[in-house]
């Protein structure tokens, strides 16, 4: 949903003139179009089209200066088509936003409708500007569970006397999960005790994590992965 939500709010500055529409998309994409299948190289075209390639190359070098009135004027995605795909993803994202809030991300009609978003996203050809402000968006998320897991390792490891390689083995996968540490504390180890009177300060960090999951509405793994 912060895609979503990064895609939508940029779109807004269309209407008002502060982002142009070519910044955010530069075209579609449609899913039904059928792969292009490159056809068997005949060695007498293959070669005329090389002559013919290098003529249109001497000819360009030739009418180098020529006016720039000549030159193509460059075109964006249609305005149009654009409101009404954009028109129809904000619907959809409000629709899923209600579904998770009532019913959970893994409510049947919720992931539906997760599908559908997706696949609205999927059919919008992104600008490299774009592109790359979803990216270093991710990246902050990442970012921030790192720093979290850090922290949560000093607590556990230098604080409280967790031997690393259990701390590295076990906590993977247990990011959000609270009862993690329950099952460390009733193991009774030297450093059992310790953990437990870090109770608070370690599921506060855990909590953060949560945090980040419920706004990406993606799991600590599933970032991780987006982003290698």
């Amino acid at each position: 949903p912060p895609t979503y939500s990064l895609m939508l709010s940029q779109y807004e500055g269309v209407a008002t003139q502060t982002v142009r529409l070519a910044d955010i998309i530069v075209g579609f994409i449609d899913p039904n179009a059928p792969d292009e299948i490159a056809a068997p190289i005949n060695p007498k075209l293959a070669e005329a089209a090389a002559e013919i390639e290098n003529e249109v190359e001497e000819e360009a070098e030739e009418g180098e200066g020529a006016s720039e009135e000549e030159e193509t004027l460059e075109t964006g995605p249609d305005p149009e088509e654009a409101a009404r795909r954009f028109d129809s993803l904000s619907k959809t994202f409000v629709q899923v936003q209600k579904g998770m809030a009532e019913k959970g991300a893994d409510d049947p009609k919720v992931m539906k409708l997760r599908k559908k978003l997706a696949d609205e996203f999927m059919e919008l050809k992104l600008s490299p500007k774009m592109f790359d402000m979803l990216i270093t968006q991710i990246r902050r998320s990442l970012t921030d569970i790192r720093n979290v897991e850090k922290q949560v390792m000093l607590l556990c490891v230098r604080d409280s006397g967790m031997p690393r390689k259990d701390f590295i083995s076990t906590f993977p996968s247990n990011e959000t999960n609270l009862s993690w540490l329950d099952k460390h504390i009733r193991a009774k180890r030297k450093h059992s005790a310790h953990l437990a009177k870090l109770r608070e300060e370690i599921e506060a960090q855990q909590k953060k994590l949560m945090g980040v999951e419920e706004l990406t509405h993606l799991s600590i793994a599933g970032i991780k992965e987006i982003n290698r």
